[in-house]
This record gives structure tokens, C-alpha cells and sequence, in this order.
């Protein structure tokens, strides 16, 4: 399952990935999966090529029992357009970050930025997991559960920093 920090921006990965080449639906599944961390649903990425398709954005040709996906010429303008977009909320992410450090000292936040502007994806190794620690601890915010459990969620998350500063 694709997780919501690329949801929005799937079809600029799924277009960049074209772009380096004719890929299949499942090439690009595994593309995705391999630059963020994150794999897409079928449910996800072929509706997504079927709209491409509608858009002309992408040209497809049968291979053997697999569709393979071409850029078009609007596939390549409208990447462009997706790279400007992109660059701008970098930017403006990375606005919002600098005001943070300034604001705590920490510097951190500045190789996340680093790695946004060269396209690349923070923690994409671990980013299910990730997602998975977040969706938690909102259910517990949801259910009202977070302030009873806080003292437990509190040892298990030192206990999981201890044992991430031996490794």
C-alpha cells in the first residue's frame, strides 16, 4: 500500500520512471517501491496509467502478455510542468523547515531538505514502517487512548531509541 507522502506525487514518480524508459505496469510498481520505500496498489497504479493513457501523457504497445508504457510528447510537457510544482514545494517545504530550526536549533531538518531538492525520499527504507508507528499513535489520539497509554508508548519508544543508538 502506497503510503500518503506519495500519493500526491505518484504520478510524478510513475512519469519521471517512463521517462527513463518503456516500463510495464508491475515495472513500474517495483520502481516506485524502490525509490520511496512505499509500493503502490494495483488499485492505485493502474487506474493512474489508464488516466495517463486518456490524457495521451503516456503511448502504450503490448509486449509478449505485459503493457509497456512510453512517455508522449504531452507525457514530457506535463513532466516539466510536475518538476517546476515539485521544486516549489521543496521550497516552500524547506521555507517551513528553516523556520523550525531557527525556531528549536535544531539542523537536522537540513539534510531532509538537501535530499528534497535532489528529488531524493527521506527514510525510504523505512517508510512503511514509519507510516505504520504514525497511524498508530493517531488511532490512540483518535480513541481518546493516547493520554492513558502515554506512559507505556513513552517506554516503548525509548526502548526503541536505546536500541537504534546501538545499531
Amino acid at each position: 500500500m502506497a503510503c500518503p507522502m506519495i500519493r500526491g506525487y505518484l504520478k510524478l514518480i510513475v512519469l519521471k520512471a517512463i521517462a527513463e524508459g518503456p516500463k510495464s505496469g508491475y515495472a513500474l510498481m517495483k520502481h516506485v517501491e524502490n525509490s520511496t520505500g512505499s509500493k503502490p496498489s494495483s488499485g492505485s497504479m493502474y487506474p493512474l496509467l489508464e488516466q495517463l493513457k486518456t490524457d495521451k501523457m503516456v503511448t502504450t504497445r503490448g509486449v509478449g502478455r505485459t503493457t509497456e508504457y512510453t512517455l508522449s510528447h504531452i507525457g514530457k510537457t506535463a513532466l516539466e510542468e510536475l518538476e517546476a510544482q515539485r521544486a516549489k514545494i521543496a521550497d516552500n517545504f524547506a521555507d517551513g523547515m528553516r523556520m523550525l530550526s531557527a525556531l528549536t536549533g535544531d539542523q537536522a531538518p537540513q539534510e531532509i531538505i538537501d535530499m528534497l531538492h535532489r528529488g531524493e525520499v527521506p527514510f525510504k527504507e523505512i517508510n512503511p514502517e514509519l507510516e505504520n508507528l504514525k497511524n498508530m499513535l493517531f488511532e490512540h489520539l483518535k480513541e481518546g487512548t493516547l493520554h492513558v497509554n502515554a506512559p507505556r508508548i513513552k517506554k516503548i519508544l525509548s526502548k526503541t531509541c536505546k536500541e537504534l543508538k546501538t545499531i
